[in-house]
């Protein structure tokens, strides 16, 4: 997929400019407390993929499977969707949109592989608006790197009480 945006031009999106990386550091730990903060106001109202992960963490039986899984959740995971919806979407079929097609529809589409039964509208915007975040920070930044670093820590954040729980099983 790297291969596919860099021979497509876009090559401009695994590069911060030198200038301006303090600026991108701030603006990226903003963008994480926004939507951290955001996260935990519109929790108890929509559907989560935290029921899904409790499911996943419960069959994998051994503790080498479960850190595969927390690797997966916090970097695989947020890589493959940042490189699908940010940089094939966002920047390789609709770049300059008029309507704002680069941001809204790859937010959408973001949105549904995260629910484990069929979606309510309000779930759909939940996630579409993470997902906005996301594209907005791509857009602003023009680089994958933001928007990826919230994504991990998002999905780090999100899925403490797991993570708590095993670090205490593994060290205790």
């Amino acid at each position: 997929m790297v291969w596919i945006l860099v021979k497509t031009g876009h090559g401009y999106l695994f590069v911060i400019p030198k200038k301006k990386w303090l600026w991108y550091t701030v603006l990226t730990i903003l963008v994480a407390v926004l939507h951290i903060t955001f996260n935990f106001q519109t929790a108890r109202h929509v559907q989560s993929t935290y029921e899904g992960w409790a499911v996943l963490i419960g069959y994998s039986e051994t503790n080498f499977a479960e850190l595969g899984l927390y690797l997966s959740l916090f970097f695989l995971g947020p890589l493959m969707e940042e490189l699908i919806y940010r940089g094939l979407l966002q920047h390789a079929f609709f770049k300059d949109s008029k309507f704002g097609l680069d941001l809204i529809l790859p937010s959408v589409l973001f949105a549904l592989p995260h629910f484990t039964s069929f979606p309510s509208v309000l779930d759909i915007l939940v996630f579409a608006t993470f997902g906005i975040f996301y594209a907005g920070l791509t857009r602003y930044t023009k680089s994958i790197y933001p928007g990826y670093i919230v994504h991990v820590i998002n999905n780090i954040v999100a899925t403490l009480p797991f993570l708590v729980t095993f670090l205490h099983r593994i060290f205790s």
